[in-house]
């Protein structure tokens, strides 16, 4: 596994992650506005190439195979962070994750934060993050609960 910066031409595997993503997750049992919420139909992947060469983002690729994206902004705020649904467990996350805290560390950034569905929680707890609150948001015509977590790092 090689966690690496992202590179102009990722994007259609980034694609392909998200789609594999939906697909398993559906077969799982989660309702449709649980997988929108992991990869909703309306991104657009052109805008999305700008995004992730404009933030600091990176991939872990396993055999040419991009399995997992990590993405922060200079606030601090995680704003992207998916793993293939048949890497989670492996240590992709937390690579993945170890990249996104050293770029945050270099950059004097004092908290890392996000938002995170109840099924991935238990992961920030992890790595060390704490619960700021439960909110309620509105997605794809749905209100659904999410939580947003947040760690301190020293620096």
């Amino acid at each position: 596994m090689e966690i690496r910066l992202y590179k102009k031409g990722d994007i259609e595997q980034i694609a392909h992650l998200l789609g594999d993503s939906v697909s398993i997750l559906n077969a799982e049992g989660f309702s449709e506005t649980e997988m929108h919420s992991v990869a909703p139909d309306n991104i657009h992947f052109k805008d999305w190439e700008e995004t992730c060469l404009t933030k600091f983002t990176v991939v872990a690729e396993n055999n040419n195979r991009i399995v997992g994206i990590g993405q922060i902004d200079k606030t601090g705020h995680i704003s992207c962070f998916y793993c293939h649904p048949d890497y989670r467990g492996q240590g992709t996350g937390r690579q993945l994750y170890t990249a996104l805290e050293e770029y945050a560390t270099a950059k004097n950034i004092s908290t890392i934060h996000t938002e995170t569905s109840a099924l991935d929680r238990p992961f920030y707890f992890k790595m060390g993050f704490s619960t700021v609150q439960k909110q309620r948001v509105l997605l794809n015509g749905e209100i659904q609960s999410n939580f947003v977590v947040e760690k301190q790092l020293p620096i």
